[in-house]
């Protein structure tokens, strides 16, 4: 997997094993982990001797395969519940997505960014496809909009000031103006549908999730073609609203 130079090799490495295991789900030897993660040898040896002895992976000598071990799953197992992701919350998605059939999307801020935590594919031929873990635009996209807008006019305004200080460039830049207009709609709303933004021809309808904190916030998203999205709106919208009133009353 490429890796940002942003990031320090050895902390990729150790998330890339890690990664890895999620991904295919079976012990590996450390040849495969080389093979899969284009590691070299030596180390990537000293790496996975060092997340067993840490009690993040764990050996089998009789065949030399290394395996996640349960202890990974108590990093974050506090975190659903800080954040409002519950099991419950993540069983409104499966509703939406069954209702819909277009693909559904839970994301959360990540400083300029939302990250997308969980990713369900529609099931229609032609629909959205992102990789769990991706990173969008804060500011410019849909599920960007709708987190911001749980936010109060003097947290966005910081954060967009922070945000155009490190722009790379003047298309970085962002209007707080033109975004507060947006922001206004979807508070007045309670959702914010966006066309075009990230894909063309591609629409999607963004709702947030009732947080500990507005900075916390989910959002929920459902989007797809532009035509069907458009042409689905009310249906989408009430599916959304009647999962999300659901996970409040839970």
């Amino acid at each position: 997997m490429p890796m940002s130079k942003d990031v320090v090799k050895s902390v990729g490495r150790v998330f890339g094993v890690l990664e890895l295991f999620k991904t295919h789900q079976k012990p590996l030897t450390a040849t495969e982990v080389c093979n899969y993660l284009n590691y070299p040898k030596s180390s990537a040896d000293a790496l996975l001797k060092s997340l067993v002895n840490l009690g993040y992976l764990t050996l089998d000598l009789n065949t030399t395969k290394y395996f996640s071990s349960l202890r990974v799953t108590k990093l974050g197992d506090w975190l659903p519940e800080l954040f409002g992701a519950s099991s419950d919350a993540l069983q409104i998605l499966d509703q939406i997505h069954k209702a819909l059939g277009e693909t559904v999307t839970l994301s959360m801020p990540n400083g300029v960014h939302m990250q997308l935590i969980t990713v369900i594919t529609g099931t229609f031929p032609i629909s959205l496809s992102f990789q769990q873990g991706a990173k969008l635009p804060l500011f410019t996209t849909g599920i960007g909009i709708a987190q911001l807008a749980t936010r109060t006019d003097e947290e966005i305004a910081k954060a967009v000031k922070r945000a155009n200080r490190r722009a790379v460039s003047t298309q970085n830049i962002v209007n707080l103006d033109e975004l507060m207009e947006d922001i206004e709609a979807t508070r007045s709303k309670g959702y914010f549908e966006a066309y075009n933004r990230v894909i063309p021809d591609t629409g999607a309808i963004a709702m947030a999730l009732p947080g500990v904190s507005s900075e916390s916030s989910l959002v929920v998203g459902v989007g797809g073609l532009s035509d069907r999205i458009k042409k689905n709106e009310d249906k989408i919208l009430r599916e959304m609203r009647q999962a999300i009133q659901r996970y409040r009353s839970d």
